[in-house]
């Protein structure tokens, strides 16, 4: 298989055939081939420039209730026999052990064919790289116009992958998937203390080609960053204690990922996947039961979102990409979910939230696009109506139990309201809470003009650890009772 010329379909259609000759009541192959660039900038020298190129498949069969995966980076005619009879053995093994009822326990499998290709107008990996310099160079030097500023860096990275999904219930998606984005970093330093302000860090990736990242403004951006920075490090502490919080679309997007996303994917719910990244309090009596939040509270996993990183035309298990509904008006109503744990809970068919980090590894259930709809208003209007409160974005550090119930979160901007106007900046803020108690104190959300998508790179979870791009919608939200305390 080679990175810049495709994959070999024929000869993985042939894999297919030759399960099915060999005795497989179903099998369906991968085949991926993938591109990554990155350029870093850091105090005016040139950190990083790097390209990477991958291309493999793998092939995942059904013998009787067992299953059988194996992969590998070579794709020819001797390869595909050696791959072939590696996965219908592992899959007898399997099936020596199994129940036969567990034969029942994945949904149908995909009979949708089709292509899905990113909207793309400038193609990011035929932009020269000089081009791609300069433009790094200055948003760098750019931060360092604030003159505590003494460590600062820009980036960018882009991402073009090729996949090809096809089944032995007639399936065959070709999917050509073009990322692109990049961001800022300024480390200020005022005596023994230092402070970092990013852009990016979380967030700044779509789908879309160099585009994208001339969107970003990263030159204009990197001034804003750098001064805040300046100010911030040497500004006082934050005050503790409970108070009225607004938490920005970055900070919120984040919240999001960790207390919903992943407490929503149905395979750490059922325990097939509770190591790396633990497991989840949403078991599944509570749902249709359990009040996540408030009525302002509205979450959706939507493949769909023009433009989003966790946007695709299908799953790696070809089930085709789909909104579903997480949370409505507070109440938990649904599961991100793939073939196999949507049957074991008899949920009417997949959510389509079934991905593999790469060809060599077999799908598990991961977050797409999972957003908090927008509500009504500007950001404005919610400022104007917290008399005494704070306003908090862009996360600095998070941590959270194996259960995601309990967390903490801390934030690079922290700026006071007082009589619904911003003030001053404050350094050092963070909350704890418990994720219903949080999210049921929530008491508007923005609207639509507010609510922007974050692309999120790096979305660890498993073991071995896979690593997933996935998007974020969120508007500001205004949420009482949030305890705030002093960091540092």
């Amino acid at each position: 298989m080679d990175a810049e010329n495709g994959l070999n379909e024929a000869l993985l259609l042939s894999a297919l055939e030759m399960a099915q000759k060999s005795g497989a009541v179903y099998a369906e192959v991968r085949g991926l081939v993938g591109l990554q660039s990155e350029v870093r900038i850091k105090n005016g020298l040139i950190n990083k420039m790097q390209l990477k190129e991958e291309a493999g498949w793998g092939i995942n069969v059904r013998v009787g209730a067992g299953w059988g995966f194996a992969s590998s980076a070579a794709l020819n005619e001797q390869n595909v026999r050696a791959i072939v009879a590696q996965a219908l053995q592992l899959a007898a093994a399997s099936n020596k052990v199994q129940p036969p009822a567990q034969a029942e326990y994945y949904g149908p499998p995909s009979t949708v064919s089709g292509e899905y290709q990113s909207a793309v107008q400038v193609d990011p990996f035929r932009v020269p790289p000089q081009e791609q310099l300069e433009m790094l160079y200055s948003a760098e030097a750019n931060l360092r116009q604030a003159s505590r500023v003494k460590i600062s860096e820009s980036h960018l990275m882009a991402f073009r992958t090729r996949k090809f999904f096809a089944n032995t219930a007639g399936a065959v998606q070709r999917q050509l998937i073009t990322e692109c984005g990049g961001g800022l970093s300024a480390i200020a330093l005022e005596g023994a203390q230092s402070y970092q302000r990013t852009y990016g860090r979380f967030g700044n990736f779509g789908q879309g080609g160099y585009e994208f990242l001339l969107g970003l403004q990263l030159e204009d951006l990197a001034l804003q960053i750098g001064q805040e920075a300046h100010e911030l490090v040497a500004t006082e502490a934050v005050p503790s204690g409970p108070t009225t919080v607004i938490i920005g679309s970055n900070l919120a997007a984040l919240m999001v990922h960790e207390t919903c996303g992943h407490p929503t994917e149905l395979d750490r719910v059922l325990g097939s996947e509770n190591a790396f990244a633990g497991g989840s309090f949403l078991r599944p009596e509570m749902r249709g039961q359990f009040y996540y939040g408030s009525s302002a509270v509205n979450l959706t996993a939507d493949a769909t979102i023009p433009g989003a990183l966790g946007t695709f035309g299908w799953d790696d298990e070809g089930t085709p990409a789909q909104r579903v509904p997480l949370v409505e008006k507070g109440l938990f109503v649904n599961y991100l979910s793939s073939r196999d744990t949507a049957a074991a809970i008899g949920l009417p068919g997949s959510g389509g939230a079934a991905r593999a980090s790469n060809w060599s590894r077999l799908p598990i259930v991961r977050m797409t696009n999972v957003s908090l709809e927008p509500g009504e208003g500007s950001l404005e209007s919610l400022i104007a109506d917290v008399d005494d409160g704070l306003y908090l974005e862009t996360p600095s550090s998070w941590s959270l139990d194996d259960k995601r119930m309990n967390f903490h979160f801390s934030a690079e901007i922290c700026r006071e309201i007082k009589n619904g106007q911003l003030g001053k900046f404050y350094k050092g803020a963070s909350f704890q809470g418990r994720t219903p108690i949080f999210w049921g104190n929530c008491l508007r959300v923005a609207g639509p003009e507010e609510w922007k998508v974050w692309g999120f790179l790096n979305c660890a979870k498993g073991e071995p650890l896979q690593s997933a791009h996935v998007a974020h919608g969120a508007s500001p939200a205004l949420l009482k009772d949030v305890t705030v305390q002093r960091e540092g």
